[in-house]
């Protein structure tokens, strides 16, 4: 048994890679199972939910739609659910105490018919407080008179929205169905009335349930099932006296009039977060060759703690369509099955986003590059020229029998192949992956002519490191350990342990560093709600590798 200490990882090579090395790890998020299955584990916290609400607010077009004038009707809500002043207050203190079989009616103790009034009453026309009087149509607290406060208050026009404070967002999940939204914003309204411009300040809680769904593209959305304003700390800058009868009205009319335009506010900002929500089934273009695409396999479970999408993986082709072996090469024979994802374990209360790889979603990558070919890689001199001269002297100074056939020095060629799929294992801090590699010696006559010299097994196991950058999953690999056994062989048997020492080399510089170039160029992260695990804690554990951030 051959046990070379570990090199030196190699997660970010410079050497020059072929094109083909680089597609082909893109290329490896492999043929979808014939039935949806979890490769990974999404999990977001309510405060990365809330940061997307308020990214989308901060948006120039989405408050701008809740400003400019009020639609008016007529006090009961229309086919859009508007109302107007008039009609608020028609139905309000105006059309009751005020109304024609209110106190103030005209059927009223104090109306026109009662006590106070007609044209002998005590306040009638000709009183102290009648027409011109101290509480006249005319006067200063001629309140209730042609003019006065209510007058002045149904008399108003031009009713606009004309400014929205950022609302400030506080978030709930709401288990087994979405979230509950509640916007703070201050709104500044003006409008015309008898006697002058009337400006309104007023605090608004929009509170809205958001349910949790699915659109036909299988992306998550977030679907408003109901919405309410709650207004308060109402401000108006005239008739200071009487503001607390004007809060009164208009409080009642603004609160039938503003859901109507704030909610869709709401609307707008989760439209935004929806499109960010679909981008976790986007494609990842892979050249020629096609695209990649994470897809949600079933209903986003939500928690009291976090949200959770499960995922799955798939290839298509440009043109559309799904691919069924890499490069369009038909697969003879089935793929494994892949293992359930395993159990998942709490996430901690510290982190606002986890992503959950499993062992299975691992097997499949270096399944891919194994199928592709990817990791044969072709050895000799010339292109690693920091190995031992690989010519039959070399190799004969090491076995015998292979100078008594060939005295004569002759360029070699080792052909290394990678023929069975890498099976990858998690365990607790550490990942390994075993590969059996067969390598074959060429010996290259003159014209190019190349004779196989012996076949050999090289049985590995493979030390897994992993790391993220540009929110991609880079692996990195070393030697832990390898054994040779002889195959075949044109010079008759010997014992292959005299080529651990060569192989070893092999190993060093020049498969170990093309394997880490190849998975170096790594595998695309799902991408939601702009998450981006690039220096995300790693954690390995029992068949699991754990993003957090």
């Amino acid at each position: 048994m051959w046990t070379p200490p570990p090199p030196p990882l190699c997660c970010q090579a410079e050497a020059t890679m072929s094109p083909a090395l680089g597609i082909a790890l893109l290329c490896v998020l492999l043929t979808p199972a014939l039935s949806q299955r979890t490769d990974a584990v999404l999990r977001l916290s309510k405060g990365v939910l809330s940061d997307a609400l308020a990214g989308s607010l901060r948006h120039r077009d989405v408050l701008q739609g809740a400003l400019g004038e009020v639609p008016l009707g007529r006090g009961r809500p229309g086919a859009d659910g508007s109302a107007d002043l008039r009609g608020g207050l028609e139905g309000g203190v105006a059309g009751g105490a005020l109304g024609q079989g209110g106190l103030l009616g005209d059927r009223g103790l104090l109306g026109t018919a009662g006590i106070l009034g007609g044209t002998g009453g005590l306040l009638g026309n000709g009183a102290l407080p009648g027409n011109g009087g101290l509480l006249g149509g005319g006067s200063v607290l001629g309140v209730l008179g042609e003019g006065g406060l209510l007058s002045t208050v149904q008399g108003l026009t031009g009713l606009k929205i004309v400014e929205l404070t950022l609302p400030r967002v506080s978030l709930q999940l709401l288990p087994g169905v979405g979230v509950h939204v509640n916007l703070y914003t201050r709104a500044a309204l003006n409008a015309k009335c008898l006697l002058g411009l009337l400006d309104i300040a007023v605090e608004v809680n929009i509170t809205s349930r958001v349910r949790l769904t699915m659109d036909g593209t299988g992306s998550p959305r977030l679907v408003t099932e109901r919405c309410n304003t709650l207004l308060g700390g109402i401000k108006i800058r005239l008739l200071r006296g009487l503001l607390p009868i004007v809060d009164n009205l208009l409080a009642s009319v603004l609160n039938r009039l503003l859901p109507n335009l704030l909610c869709p506010v709401v609307d707008v900002a989760l439209g935004l977060v929806n499109d960010q929500l679909g981008l976790v089934n986007s494609l990842v273009p892979l050249g020629l060759l096609g695209s990649v695409q994470y897809t949600v396999s079933s209903l986003p479970l939500v928690t009291g703690q976090f949200l959770e999408v499960d995922l799955n993986t798939v290839v298509g082709r440009v043109a559309g369509g799904l691919v069924d072996y890499p490069l369009g090469k038909p697969e003879t024979v089935p793929a494994p099955a892949r293992a359930p994802m395993p159990p998942l374990p709490p996430m901690a209360a510290t982190s606002s986003s986890q992503l959950c790889l499993s062992v299975s979603f691992l097997g499949t990558v270096l399944a891919g590059l194994q199928r592709d070919r990817a990791l044969d890689l072709d050895v000799s001199t010339s292109m690693f020229p920091e190995l031992p001269p690989l010519t039959t002297s070399t190799l004969g100074a090491l076995v015998p029998t292979v100078f008594r056939a060939y005295p004569e020095p002759h360029e070699l060629l080792l052909k290394i192949a990678v023929p069975e799929e890498p099976v990858v294992s998690l365990r607790k801090n550490k990942g390994v992956i075993q590969l059996r590699a067969t390598a074959e010696v060429m010996v290259i006559h003159p014209s190019d002519v190349q004779e196989s010299l012996c076949l050999l097994n090289i049985d590995t196991s493979l030390l897994a490191q992993f790391s993220v950058m540009d929110n991609k999953l880079k692996i990195s690999v070393s030697l832990e350990r390898a054994e040779l056994s002889l195959v075949s062989s044109s010079i008759g048997g010997f014992d292959v342990s005299l080529l651990e020492m060569l192989v070893g080399q092999i190993f060093d510089f020049a498969f170990l560093p093309t394997m880490n170039r190849v998975l170096g160029v790594g595998v695309p992260l799902p991408r939601l709600l702009n998450i981006d695990f690039t220096n995300a804690d790693i954690d390995v554990i029992e068949d699991l590798i754990i993003l957090s951030l």
